[in-house]
Order: structure tokens, then C-alpha cells, then sequence
């Protein structure tokens, strides 16, 4: 096990009516003058109408931009650090899911600091300083809501590349999670937001020999609970217990738990995140047809831990050979998500080998650096073969 340093200083506050506690858990954090970010689809005008209320019985200002926050670009954000400015914020409120919750992290942050986001990205330079915010959450998958961390593209130049920002000073001093609110999600942006949270859990997973049991049956724990879950829903769209667990699910796979005194890759992530850039398909739909192919080219570097996701995740047989095992996992993995109707194909989403030279480039862009992966360390060259196994 590595050194670590853990600390989630969010509070969470969970269940059915929640939202309407908002306004209280501004006022305590010392809020007056609330920026209330999201993305202006209409399935939020009642939750929009609950907060605002709630702001308003607690003595605050609740604010909107007129712009809403559709993508999380560089440009979203430096207007809403202008209007906050210009409207005294002290507050930024995300209302919805890894799009809005993301912008408003960032918001919150560039009111405090000064400099380029490219400045701050990938640990270049941190800072203690961030406005503070919060987030009523809408969408379980992404788990911005007990991150550190904001997806950012920059949007500056075409076709703009998604930077992660990572500060501890961006997490959110409280998220609001009502299940309830999934209810009305369509299914595929259920699936998509759910296995983003599984390939959270593996790029912690696949980490390399790190001979930490304790956390590997952690993981799978929780990848098996979701994926259970993620088959539940179909069956059952309004069963509050199964989105409660989808919730929950979601929440510790991004909360570091699941990683601590390990290393941890990203290169999935890293892969996925032009794909997304281009087509804007779904961020976790994208990661159901890269973390496959990924895996049937990486897998023999941990065929351990291959062997074990097949049987305790996947449920597979073991077979003559440990490799055999491994790929029959991978099978059960691509059949599941075809299942649940998700892509499995980068062909399904328009995305053709022309693009792949390209696509590498950027996410060697996005990983900062000359390999992809902290742990997989992929050459242009094998990113390029991982689009190729996905194509």
C-alpha cells in the first residue's frame, strides 16, 4: 500500500424532498447572493422552482445567467466568473449533472484565481482559493458531487480539448441527492452515467501489482452492485431503492475510497474524452465502447487481475487457461453493456478510422503528457490499436 492523505469534506444530504433544504445549507455556509447553474432543460423547472423557493425562505438571493450551462466549456465558465462579478455572488449553486456541476466548479474557482485554465489543469499549479458552492445532483454516474475534480474544454480553438482540473479547493462544501430525481432520466442516459461510475471503479482497479486485496474487493463490491443495479432499472424505471443504490454506487466510485494507498490509470478516460468532444455522445455511453477494447489490449499486462474481474465480477467459469478466462470476461463485459443498450462500437456513434490519428493526438493533449495512462502508459501507436479493437 502507498502513503495516502484522505479527506471529503462535503456533506451529503440524502433523500426523498431534500432540494427544498437548500436555501438552510447555503445560509450556513455563509451564502447570500446565489448563482444558480444549469443546463435549461425543461425536466428541471419543478426542482428549479423548489430551490429558488427554498433560497428565497432562507433570506438569500437566488441568480440565474441567461446562458445555460449546456457543455462545460472554457467559454461557459468565463461568463459566469463575469457575472458574478458584476452581481456580487458569493454562492455557486449546481443544479443537474456532471455538465452543470463541473462548470459551476470552475466558475467558483476562477472567481478566486487569476490565470489561464491551462495553467492550473493536471496539477500544473493549485490554489486554496474557491468560492463556495454546492450542488443538488440529478444524474448518478459522474460523481462530480464528491470530486475534486472539473472537466473543462476549452473552447478557445476548434475542435477544443477537455482538460481535467484538478483542486481540492473545487469540492463542493455540500451535494443534495434526492434518488427520486433519476426516476424521470431516459434509460440510456441512466445506463450511460451508471457505467461511467463502473470505469471509475476499474481505473482504480487495474492498477498493477499492487497486492492491496482489501481494496480490489472493494471495487468489486461495488462495480457488482451497480452492474446488478444497472439490470434492475431496466425492469423497473421508478423503484427508488434501485436508484438510491445507483446513487450511492455512483458517489463511491468517484470518492477516492475505492483508490486510496494505490496507483490509479485514467487512460480509459483519457481515450474517451475527444471521442466525446467530437460526437457529444454521452460521456459514459463513450466509455462502454473504449474500456472493452482497452481491456483486450492491456489485459495481459495484468492478467491477474483480469482473471479476477472475469469470475467475481462477470461471473464467469474459469476456463483451462487464465487467459481464456480474461477474454471470456471481456466478452461478458461488451455483451452486458449491448445488453443494457449501450454502444459497444465506435461505428455506432459515427466514428470512423479516419479519425484516429487525430483522436490519439488530442488525448494525448488531455493526459498532459507523452503516454496515456499512469499505469498503462500507451503510445500514440496504442491508442491508435485501442480505437482500431473498437472500431
Amino acid at each position: 500500500m502507498k502513503d495516502f492523505s484522505f479527506c471529503i469534506p462535503t456533506r451529503f444530504i440524502v433523500g426523498r424532498d431534500s432540494p427544498a433544504r437548500v436555501g438552510e445549507a447555503i445560509a450556513s455556509c455563509g451564502g447570500t447572493r446565489v448563482l444558480i447553474v444549469e443546463d435549461g432543460g425543461a425536466y428541471l423547472e419543478k426542482l428549479l422552482e423548489t430551490v429558488r423557493l427554498s433560497i428565497a425562505d432562507a433570506g438569500l438571493v437566488p441568480l440565474q445567467m441567461e446562458r445555460k450551462a449546456v457543455s462545460p466549456t472554457l467559454s461557459y465558465v468565463t461568463e459566469g466568473v463575469r457575472f458574478c462579478r458584476e452581481n456580487g455572488v458569493d454562492f455557486v449553486l449546481a443544479v443537474g449533472g456532471g455538465t452543470v456541476m463541473d462548470s459551476a466548479k470552475a466558475i467558483a474557482f476562477f472567481c478566486e484565481n487569476e490565470g489561464d485554465l491551462t495553467e492550473y489543469v493536471l496539477y500544473r499549479k493549485a490554489s486554496p482559493k474557491c468560492m463556495k458552492t454546492g450542488s443538488v445532483v440529478t444524474l448518478s454516474g459522474t460523481g462530480s458531487e464528491v470530486s475534486a475534480t472539473a472537466m473543462i474544454i476549452d473552447d478557445r480553438t476548434g475542435p477544443g480539448i477537455k482538460y481535467p482540473l484538478f483542486q481540492d479547493s473545487i469540492r463542493f462544501r455540500f451535494s443534495v441527492m434526492d434518488p427520486s430525481l433519476t426516476v424521470s432520466l431516459p434509460l440510456r442516459i441512466t445506463m450511460a452515467g451508471a457505467f461511467d461510475a463502473v470505469t471509475h471503479i476499474m481505473e482504480h482497479y487495474f492498477n498493477g501489482e499492487s497486492g492491496y486485496d482489501m481494496q480490489d474487493r472493494l471495487c468489486e463490491a461495488v462495480m457488482t452492485s451497480i452492474m446488478v443495479n444497472m439490470r434492475a432499472v431496466m425492469e423497473n424505471p421508478g423503484d427508488y431503492g434501485t436508484r438510491a443504490q445507483l446513487q450511492m454506487g455512483s458517489t463511491l466510485a468517484n470518492s477516492t475510497l475505492l483508490g486510496l494507498g494505490c496507483d490509479s490509470d485514467w487512460a480509459v478516460h483519457y481515450m474517451e474524452n475527444p471521442v466525446t468532444t467530437m460526437t457529444h455522445n454521452p460521456h459514459g455511453s463513450t466509455l462502454a465502447i473504449i474500456a472493452p477494447a482497452w481491456m483486450r489490449y492491456c489485459y495481459n499486462r495484468d492478467i491477474a487481475k483480469a482473471v479476477n474481474f472475469a469470475v467475481r465480477v462477470m461471473g464467469v467459469t474459469p476456463a483451462a487457461s487464465d487467459e481464456e478466462t480474461a477474454v471470456r470476461g471481456i466478452d461478458a463485459l461488451e455483451a452486458f453493456l449491448a445488453g443494457v443498450g449501450l454502444p459497444v462500437r465506435l461505428s455506432q456513434i459515427g466514428v470512423g478510422p479516419e479519425s484516429f490519428a487525430d483522436l490519439a493526438d488530442r488525448a494525448l493533449q488531455t493526459a498532459g503528457s507523452d503516454a496515456v495512462g499512469g499505469v498503462s502508459r500507451l503510445t500514440r501507436d496504442d491508442v491508435i490499436r485501442i480505437y482500431e479493437l473498437a472500431r
